[in-house]
């Protein structure tokens, strides 16, 4: 009969270790399910952000003159007859035209961009010229220090 007990005892403790397995797994499920949901939110936080931030720099680009001055370090409200901007090339031999004052990036079309879409190559082709005419006193930076030529074949 001792035997039988302590069998007994034995299961009891057996089932109650079980228990505990299940309660401490029910937890860190319960803990992993919460911590996706808080990086859910963080993530749909981080995107509404970028999204306003976006908005907001598109709305500064619309606005901006890209004219060097204006008082009171109102970037808007460039009143110079130079405008703010620099004529970058990089290596690669791309160009790109930038506003100092919002980030606005005009680039110069690729030759291959008129045969895949000419429209597109228009309209990019016509900002570039208008961009390039553009006064300004600030010195072309960069430099095409080689060429990345695309196999003929």
């Amino acid at each position: 009969m001792a035997k039988n007990k302590d069998l007994n005892t034995a299961e009891e403790v057996e089932l109650e270790f079980r228990r505990l397995q299940v309660r401490k797994m029910q937890r860190e499920m319960q803990a992993e399910e919460e911590q996706e949901a808080r990086q859910n939110a963080e993530r749909l936080r981080r995107l509404d952000d970028f999204q306003r931030n976006e908005r907001m720099r598109q709305r500064q680009q619309e606005i901006c003159k890209h004219r060097k001055g204006g008082r009171d370090n109102k970037f808007a409200k460039g009143t110079d007859a130079n405008y703010s901007i620099n004529v970058n090339t990089y290596p690669t031999g791309e160009m790109c035209i930038s506003c100092t004052r919002c980030g606005k990036e005009v680039w110069k079309p690729k030759p291959e961009l008129k045969k895949s879409d000419p429209k597109l190559y228009a309209q990019m082709w016509a900002e570039w010229q208008k961009w390039m005419e553009y006064p300004t006193d600030n010195s072309p930076s960069g430099s095409k220090i080689y060429e990345v030529v695309k196999d003929a074949a």
